[in-house]
């Protein structure tokens, strides 16, 4: 079996997570319709489900304007799903973790009617994917270990073996945002806006500001947000005019900047795994992989694609 490289799983790891959404987050978003619960209730659950304030929710996203975190406290308030604490900080009602575990199930209700793998399959898969969360709780710091220890889990020992993966995955998830931020945030400091905007640059996915807003309304930014923050990556030297008009790219040093941090997210997030040895890293790139083509076999045959 030929040795795979760590620096190919993470991309592997993410598609997978990306297919499983694909099947789940519609019978989530419908159950949620249904019996009254907020959506947002269910994203904030990777934030953790005891506490909700600013500060805590800055700690995984540092990238959406905390302005949006404020507003939804107050409508979950209202509704009885959070209660105010003397702290700034507000208590989750137990309403709404039984909430968010319903609506979660019903998802990985429709996940377990799939016969992706057999079913050692999926038990050496999640004893694989246990074996590297186990090694990241036990690892020294950096990173700090926010998001693993913080997210709100639904699945356990007595799961079936598909949704273990997927909880063991959203683990693994987690833990390379607390690499990834670990790497990034002594740059960018409290400006995570900044670094949205590096990003977005990178990939070309928005050059100026009005482009931002469009491809990046989930963070709740307006323009003049992003030219705010467009001006400082260019005063820091990470972006420069482009021969576009309005249009901006990032400069050496914004370039060097950016993969600096990802080689740091990859040596933080792939230190934990030598705990398995190269055997087992080889199967559970395998495995994954498998895993992965049944699932976008299924999202294609599901859709009407064709398979040629």
């Amino acid at each position: 079996m030929k040795a795979e490289p760590l620096t190919k799983f993470w991309s592997l790891m993410h598609s997978v997570i990306l297919e499983i959404w694909e099947i789940t987050e519609p019978f989530i978003e419908d159950a949620a319709v249904k019996n009254d619960i907020p959506i947002e209730l269910y994203f904030y659950s990777e934030l953790g489900l005891e506490y909700f304030s600013v500060k805590d929710f800055q700690k995984r996203d540092p990238f959406s304007n905390p302005e949006q975190f404020e507003k939804m406290f107050v409508r979950f308030d209202v509704k009885g799903w959070i209660f105010p604490m003397p702290d700034d900080r507000y208590q989750v009602s137990n309403k709404a973790k039984d909430a968010v575990r319903k609506i979660i199930q019903t998802g990985d209700e429709h996940l377990e009617a799939f016969v992706l793998m057999s079913g050692t399959e999926l038990r050496q898969l999640a004893g694989l994917l246990k074996q590297l969360k186990t090694a990241n709780l036990d690892a020294p710091e950096p990173p700090e270990k926010w998001a693993i220890l913080s997210r709100f889990r639904v699945a356990d020992e007595k799961s079936s073996p598909i949704v273990q993966v997927r909880e063991l995955l959203m683990d693994l998830f987690a833990y390379r945002d607390d690499s990834h931020l670990s790497a990034a945030r002594p740059h960018f400091g409290g400006a995570g806006i900044v670094w949205n905007v590096l990003g977005a640059i990178e990939q070309g996915s928005a050059v100026n500001a009005g482009q931002m807003v469009e491809s990046m309304a989930f963070r709740g930014y307006d323009d003049k947000d992003y030219e705010v923050a467009i001006q400082a990556a260019r005063e820091l030297g990470w972006a420069e005019a482009a021969d576009t008009p309005n249009s901006y790219r990032l400069t050496q040093s914004g370039k060097d900047l950016r993969e600096k941090v990802e080689t740091q997210t990859d040596e933080y997030f792939y230190r934990p795994w030598s705990v398995l040895a190269q055997d087992e890293i080889d199967t559970l790139f395998s495995l994954l992989t498998k895993l992965r083509d049944g699932l976008v076999s299924h999202r294609k045959s599901d859709s009407g694609e064709s398979h040629l």
